[in-house]
């Protein structure tokens, strides 16, 4: 900086015109001070800007299934939904860990040292003996910008299978080149902090415990105008089938769930309505009443509506005698769901107790209207073709979805034969694995697959608080 004002001043007095380009080369100068890179802050950059849409439409998933925790965390699944209790690490120290409030959302992982983080967590998975605590200060180091020469000896040869030759050189650079002295004030705070959690990190004579102090802000989470909220628990779309969601319970655990539709074969009659699932022999079978007349609904003065009605679903199981019949079973809208300005003769009157009112039919469409525009929101976010040559499509699947929903209700309930509710839950499967499709997020096949959680840490939505990567390592209470 010296340097720099020094030449400034020795143009000012050799040009003669150097008076008037003086402010221009000033303003230039204080620009580099003042833009200072801080480089830490770029290590890891996942943030909940970056966060993947949310698969709005498994919020409910809870109410049709209870999820499998695997003996294993091999994470080479067949479809299904999984829980799985795990090791997760901080990513982001000097910040508060998770806490009751709001939610955590799934994020790809970036910054410039995100790939040396990946491959730490994803090869921590096969050396076992290596300490959780050590995972976590290796990972801290990387962050804060220590270099790898810094830490004691003991503790490089702990942590030197997480890397390979390479990744330890690469870690052995020293990217600080801003001292703090011209960092302007917003950005000197933080490049403080930095320096000393390295120092400590680096000290061979401080505990986890204190490191860990440092890296924990304790106490309530300050009011922050520009931070978000959102729900817990919400899904978000992790490739090849696979649906993800991240619940850290402390920065070291995280439990971490995880679901894959089962594909569900199905076929569509002469009018493009669903007619049949079926999957290894489980089977249903929709009719529908086509009588004259029936595919009309007449609400008195509020006038008369298309509506579907369903004459019967039948279930069918895999074994000799697993057969179920419901008839007169319920409704769904039909095409768009408008009044009908002009009606034909012949409509009539629906069977008492299965046809709907005018509320339920306008409650329904509605719904179906939000669905509509949740969708399209979700395919906008995820910067693919908006949904308007698949609207038709999506509106069709989705009232009949809802309208198999409520018509299976009463079957619906936990404690009823086994083979009833597998049969009920291919709706779910079939209505999960068609709004997939309809996003080009579908799964060809059953077969198992490989689902790899380590991508996509879980950001807060909470200012000030830490993002939180998953590992594949179990963790186990003491």
């Amino acid at each position: 900086m010296k340097k720099l004002l020094l030449v400034i001043v020795l143009i000012f007095f050799i040009s003669p015109g150097a008076f008037a380009q003086f402010g221009d080369i000033l303003k230039k100068a204080t620009e580099k001070v003042t833009k200072v890179d801080l480089l830490e802050e770029k290590n890891v950059t996942t943030s909940i800007e970056d966060a993947l849409p949310v698969a709005f439409w498994l919020k409910d998933i809870d109410e049709y299934y209870e999820p499998t925790e695997p003996e294993t965390n091999d994470f080479n699944l067949d479809p299904g939904y999984y829980r799985f209790y795990v090791q997760s690490y901080c990513l982001k120290a000097g910040t508060h860990g998770p806490s009751k409030g709001s939610g955590y959302l799934l994020a790809p992982l970036k910054g410039k040292r995100s790939d040396l983080v990946y491959n730490i967590v994803a090869r921590s998975s096969n050396f076992p003996e290596i300490e959780q605590h050590d995972i976590q200060l290796l990972l801290w180091g990387i962050i804060a910008g220590s270099k790898f020469t810094d830490f004691d000896i003991s503790f490089q040869n702990k942590v030197r299978p997480l890397m390979t030759t390479a990744e330890i050189a690469e870690f052995s650079l020293d990217l600080k080149n801003v001292p703090i002295e011209v960092m302007p004030d917003d950005i000197k705070q933080i490049a403080q902090f930095y320096k000393d959690f390295r120092a400590r990190l680096t000290n061979p004579n401080i505990t986890y415990n204190e490191v860990e102090s440092m890296a924990m802000v304790n106490g309530v989470l300050p009011e922050d105008p520009f931070s978000k909220y959102v729900e817990k628990g919400l899904w978000a779309y992790l490739g090849d089938g696979f649906y993800g969601r991240g619940m850290p319970q402390s920065y070291p655990r995280t439990i971490f769930e995880v679901y894959r539709p089962v594909k569900i074969n199905s076929t569509r009659d002469s009018k493009g309505r669903l007619s049949v699932l079926e999957n290894d022999g489980n089977k249903i079978e929709i009719i529908y009443d086509d009588e004259q007349g029936r595919d009309v609904i007449s609400f008195g003065s509020n006038g008369d509506y298309p509506i579907w009605r369903i004459k019967s679903i039948k279930l069918t199981g895999t074994n000799p005698g697993e057969e179920y019949s419901l008839d007169n079973s319920g409704w769904m809208i039909k095409d768009k769901g408008l009044k009908i300005k002009t009606s034909g003769q012949g409509l009539k009157d629906g069977v008492a107790g299965d046809d709907p009112a005018y509320g339920d039919y306008t409650f329904r469409m509605n719904n179906g209207k939000n669905a509509l525009k949740n969708y399209d929101d979700y395919m906008n976010e995820k910067k693919m073709k908006p949904l308007k040559d698949k609207q038709d499509e999506y509106w069709a699947d989705y009232n009949t979805m809802e309208g198999l929903k409520v018509a299976t209700n009463p079957l619906n309930k936990k404690g009823q034969m086994g083979w009833i509710e597998k049969n009920l839950k291919m709706v779910t499967e079939w209505w999960n694995t068609a709004s997939s499709s309809l996003a080009g997020e579908e799964s060809p096949d059953n077969g198992k697959k490989k689902v790899d959680i380590r991508k996509t840490p879980a950001v807060p939505a909470t200012n000030g608080m830490q993002r939180i990567i998953s590992s594949e390592r179990r963790y186990k209470n003491e």
